[in-house]
């Protein structure tokens, strides 16, 4: 879940995220994006390919629906979303990755 703030702009209020909550076990984070214990730490989850739903109309002129999206703290990434994955039948690729 993101939380928003509005913020006043010159001629404009926008809204931004100014910190995320785990949809599943409601862990806040202390910034738009997780939190690290350090600066050389990494503790991240990254979707590089997106998984959304969208339903509604769509016509030339406009439309309008819904669209479904989750936020997912590290910890509920791997140790909730990846063993229901894998007990659904997917198979998840672990890498090691070094720079």
């Amino acid at each position: 879940m993101k939380i928003y703030k509005e913020k006043v702009i010159p001629a404009e209020t926008r809204e931004y995220v100014v910190k995320r909550s785990c949809d599943i076990c409601n862990l806040v984070s202390d910034s738009a994006d997780w939190p690290c214990t350090s600066n050389y730490a990494i503790n991240e989850t990254e979707i590089s390919i997106t998984i959304r739903h969208k339903d509604g109309s769509n016509y030339p002129d406009g439309g309008n629906g819904t669209e479904t999206q989750i936020d997912l703290c590290p910890k509920c990434f791997k140790d909730k979303l990846i063993p229901w994955l894998q007990s659904q039948g997917a198979s998840i690729s672990i890498e090691d990755w070094d720079w």
